[in-house]
């Protein structure tokens, strides 16, 4: 109940606030021959135009659940209950509009580009789609395709027009997926571990150029990486399908929030240490796992905040 009051008053004040997208989860949750399984449960969260917002957890905490249901793309026995999605006053909720936006007012970039792009068509072809769904006549394709790989850092264009995916290396392959957002005119990048398999100094020239690419655009970054989400202007941390910290980036300095504290110190260059499964969904998520539990925390999280900062723990 404290949950979903905390997630009601939060929403209102957001609505309040001239956002790009809000978003307001509801229930997610995947259909099972065991039964119902809650996967993600009364996120929400709004982002300007311009602003970039990183959901940050480990392995299923529900990152990626979000991210799909923004784009209409839940697998077909994973299902919502009262979820809510508004991209710049537009109604995306239902999946079949929220699809139909991928491509043209939401830009996707995965975390691994080589799957992700087609083997069997060069780049050329990948770019001119992408342009064609945003609208753009076929006269002009090839300047803005050229345009894009430009963008992201390609010298030698007609040979990587030319190219299939498998010529490519994996960091190319990347800025190949960064170039066919570019294509797009998406008011919203959505970018699932956008630095993955990239060095430290790859990794950091593409958050750079994110940045300087769509700086008018709304940005939601998935990851794991605390780079990542440092470099975002509000950062989201979800364990077990749930809210358990909320603000402004520099809060990651001194979080409040229990399982934030683990996280922050779990997070390494190559990724997550391994933790126990989660075996209980009352109370708090991370009341097995931790260090500061007591018995109210199987049953109940107690809302804090302090200015914009919010976090959900009775510690």
């Amino acid at each position: 109940m404290m949950d979903c009051m905390a997630t009601s008053k939060r929403k209102g004040r957001e609505e309040g606030e001239k956002s790009l997208l809000r978003y307001s989860s509801g229930t997610i949750y995947a259909k099972t021959l065991a039964g119902n399984r809650t996967l993600v449960q009364d996120v929400s969260f709004s982002i300007r135009k311009g602003e970039k917002l990183s959901l940050i957890g480990e392995t299923g905490s529900g990152k990626t659940m979000i991210a799909l249901s923004l784009m209409g793309k839940l697998a077909p026995n994973v299902k919502t209950e009262g979820l809510q999605c508004i991209l710049d006053g537009k109604d995306c909720s239902h999946p079949k509009v929220a699809s139909s936006l991928l491509g043209r007012e939401v830009a996707y970039i995965p975390q691994n580009g080589m799957e992700f792009l087609n083997p069997s068509r060069t780049v050329k072809h990948h770019l001119y789609d992408s342009l064609h769904r945003a609208g753009v006549r076929s006269a002009e394709a090839k300047d803005k395709a050229a345009s894009a790989l430009s963008s992201v850092g390609f010298r030698d264009i007609d040979e990587i027009l030319k190219s299939y995916p498998f010529q490519l290396s994996g960091g190319m392959a990347q800025r190949v997926t960064v170039a066919l957002a570019l294509c797009t005119r998406a008011k919203l990048i959505i970018a699932d571990e956008p630095t993955n398999g990239l060095d430290k100094e790859a990794a950091s020239r593409m958050l750079e150029h994110l940045g300087l690419l769509f700086p008018d655009a709304g940005q939601l970054f998935i990851t794991h990486d605390i780079g990542v989400a440092s470099n975002a202007d509000r950062i989201l941390v979800l364990c077990g399908g749930r809210t358990m910290e909320y603000g402004r980036n520099f809060f990651l300095q001194n979080p409040r929030n229990a399982y934030t504290k683990r996280l922050v110190s779990s997070l390494v260059s190559n990724g997550m240490k391994a933790t126990p499964t989660l075996r209980k969904r009352t109370g708090c998520p991370f009341s097995d796992r931790c260090p500061e539990y007591s018995e109210r925390c199987r049953d109940e999280r107690i809302h804090q905040r302090e200015g914009e900062h919010e976090w959900w723990c009775n510690g």
